[in-house]
């Protein structure tokens, strides 16, 4: 691709990024990179003694108890792929999402007076999967314990900083429901990819360029990575038979030679092995891109 045409495609993604940050935040809302947890990665969707969930069903408006470091005045919004959480102070804000048993969520920004240096909430890094419990839902970290209750109890009340609609439960429509539709097997002749396996630093594979693009999926459910150009950081997650959850952070706009690693990784939802390839595939099992471990140089 060209470096204009690249630089059309980064413009496009920056401007749905500020879209997202406007409507979710006060104009001075800030964004940084997930800080990996000491919590080790696991595949979230192995199974286990807790029957599959729906996650269509935890899109709404909770109040979160039993959270560290949260008071009494504490909603979780969830919508299609955004969460937002409220506190006494105003919002942050962020992305999710979530399978059978898997639940991934990521704070990238804030507004009002919840300035932070870094928007990381641990429960909320924490949560590696949920369960129904009642009227509600529990998020559990990746050992089973309960990192926060959520229930349907009243609402926030709206602020000046923040979109009024996010005081309100979000509207479950047809659009909500394939963003988190089941995808299909893993294509045949693909190896299953594990947590194992994608540990350290991955180039394109058959792209030789002097820009560096790359992904490094860390411990801690992390990703970091570059198209060339533009930083971006955000999670991961692995369940069973190569099927991958992931979410996208923000990133600069600036167009050069490259390739989009960090675009494939965020709209990646299967994951396998051709040879020594990994490919990256859509919900729909298409190809997105592949890539190859970057190897260390000899000394």
């Amino acid at each position: 691709m060209s470096a204009v045409a690249r630089a059309v495609v980064f413009v496009a993604a920056a401007f749905a990024a500020v879209s997202l940050l406007t409507a979710c935040a006060a104009p001075d809302a800030r964004a940084s990179a997930p800080s990996p947890s000491s919590a080790p990665t696991v595949a979230a969707g192995e199974p286990s003694g807790e029957p599959a969930g729906d996650p269509v069903a935890l899109v709404g408006l909770w109040r979160v108890s039993g959270a560290v470091g949260e008071g009494s005045e504490t909603w979780l919004r969830l919508g299609a792929g955004e969460l937002v959480l409220w506190r006494e102070c105003g919002i942050l804000h962020g992305a999710w999402t979530a399978a059978d048993r898997a639940f991934l969520a990521q704070i990238f920004g804030w507004s009002g007076s919840c300035s932070m240096d870094s928007p990381v909430v641990p429960w909320l890094d924490a949560a590696a999967s949920y369960r129904a419990a009642g009227d509600g839902w529990q998020l559990l970290d990746p050992e089973g314990r309960v990192v926060a209750s959520l229930a349907i109890d009243g609402a926030p009340q709206p602020i000046d900083t923040a979109d009024p609609s996010f005081a309100e439960t979000p509207v479950i429509d047809e659009r909500v429901r394939a963003s988190f539709a089941d995808v299909p097997p893993l294509p045949a002749g693909l190896r299953p990819a594990t947590s194992a396996d994608l540990a350290g630093r991955w180039i394109p594979a058959g792209i030789s360029v002097s820009t560096d693009p790359h992904v490094e999926f860390m411990a801690g459910r992390a990703w970091r990575g570059s198209d060339g150009c533009n930083g971006q950081a955000a999670r991961w997650t692995l369940e069973s038979d190569g099927r991958m959850l992931t979410t996208g952070g923000l990133s600069t706009s600036i167009g050069c030679e490259g390739a989009d690693v960090p675009g494939w990784v965020s709209g990646t939802r299967l994951v396998g092995f051709e040879g020594a390839e990994l490919v990256l595939l859509d919900r729909d099992a298409v190809e997105l891109g592949r890539l190859v471990r970057e190897r260390a140089e000899a000394p």
